[in-house]
């Protein structure tokens, strides 16, 4: 299990790969009712697909093995380049910043950098995002 204080600011690690579908595509639009957007190039996949995909990679490879108690929201996200079916999608983290929470000794902040990236190593999203992190041996 890694606590709060087993990370480091400028920790990085890679995790994962999947491998997206037009079956994947055309089912997230259609289940979600996902509208086009302006400037959206022609059978790219959604946005917010590509961030399920990155939670999904993320709860499987990092999360799961981590003191994990919830996140207090994402600061920023942007899709700089396109994802297409028969993209082979990896996940990357970079640890920004840690700090204790005054107000909750037993638990530290966590903010990262999550970029979904393609085969090619081109950003097809990027998060900026927030995690509580168990502090070992602080209680509440």
């Amino acid at each position: 299990m890694r606590y709060w204080e087993d990370m480091a600011a400028g920790e990085t690690h890679r995790y994962g790969r999947h491998e997206l579908s037009a079956d994947e595509i055309a089912d997230f639009g259609a289940r979600f009712a996902v509208p086009a957007v302006a400037g959206a190039e022609p059978g790219a996949a959604p946005g917010h697909l590509l961030c399920c995909i990155a939670m999904r990679l993320l709860v499987d490879h990092a999360l799961s093995g981590m003191a994990s108690l919830g996140s207090p929201g994402v600061d920023h996200i942007d899709w700089p380049v396109p994802a297409y079916a028969g993209d082979v999608l990896y996940l990357s983290t970079e640890m920004l910043s840690l700090r204790p929470l005054e107000s909750r000794p037993e638990m530290g902040l966590v903010k990262q950098r999550v970029t979904l990236s393609n085969q090619h190593g081109e950003a097809v999203a990027r998060l900026a995002t927030n995690a509580f992190v168990a502090r070992r041996g602080v209680s509440a």
